[in-house]
């Protein structure tokens, strides 16, 4: 399902409690306070990327605490993030305040490599951003036992140690799926099948939940990895009508390519 609507408004009326294995999303990332604002940046067509640097952080941690209601346990967020010219230090000081005003706490930090780097060498004193991070987060309860595709490779004889097979904290992915006028920032499908290669255990039906659908990125990678064994099932909200209606012909697009998913805008 894609929900029209605020996802505050969907994690508080609309998900169970205790009903959601995977957060993996990409929020806004504040950056178009410049002159002009949204107005110059034409980011989203609807989404006013204008908060003060106080007011993003509080939002975040509001959508933090509020997940703490609908994951289950050992559920992971996995949350791609990054800064801009305007506030290089904004990614850290998040990290550190989830940690602070949540029950959250970061477990991994994963670099995604990106095809090419932004923005164009046109600042004297930035360097071009060719890598963003994920940054993963679990409730500090279930840092020992929280889901995720690692498996047993080999058992010590000796000691009874056992070693699991290697997945590294990098990640190389196309920077989208194609651009779109109605969101210039996406992600790709090929970061978010990788993602759900570490974190989608397939013992059991997985849902993953994206409070920030967008152009329905992460939907599309849950169909492209579901191949019938790792039974995904996907929730996401957005705000923005015109963007849902472009997620709903992209993923029917996607279903007729990789599954027979039903697939409902409410």
């Amino acid at each position: 399902k894609i929900y029209n609507e605020d996802c505050f408004e969907t994690i508080k009326n609309k998900l169970n409690k205790k009903s959601i294995d995977i957060v993996l999303t990409s929020p806004p990332y504040n950056m178009t306070k410049r002159k002009g604002g949204v107005s110059d940046s034409g980011r989203y067509d609807v989404y006013n990327d204008w908060k003060s640097e106080e007011e993003y952080c509080s939002w975040t941690y509001e959508l933090f605490k509020n997940l703490e209601n609908v994951m289950k346990d050992g559920g992971v967020i996995l949350y791609n993030f990054s800064y801009s010219i305007e506030n290089p230090s904004l990614p850290y000081k998040l990290v550190v305040g989830i940690e602070k005003e949540t029950n959250y706490r970061l477990v991994d930090t994963i670099v995604w490599k990106k095809r090419c780097g932004i923005p164009f060498p046109a600042n004297k004193y930035r360097l071009s951003r060719i890598f963003e991070y994920v940054f993963v987060f679990v409730d500090k309860d279930h840092i020992n036992d929280y889901t995720n595709n690692r498996h047993i490779k080999s058992v010590s004889a000796k000691t009874g140690q056992s070693y699991y097979d290697v997945q590294y904290n990098f990640i190389e992915a196309a920077n989208n799926d194609g651009k779109c006028s109605l969101n210039q920032a996406t992600v790709s499908s090929e970061l978010v099948m990788q993602l759900l290669s570490m974190y989608c255990n397939s013992e059991a039906k997985r849902i993953v939940y994206d409070p920030f659908m967008g152009t329905g990125t992460t939907a599309v990678g849950c169909i492209k990895y579901d191949d019938g064994e790792n039974k995904i099932e996907f929730l996401g909200s957005e705000i923005s009508k015109e963007q849902c209606d472009y997620v709903m012909e992209r993923i029917e697009d996607a279903k007729r390519k990789w599954s027979h998913k039903q697939l409902t805008l409410w």
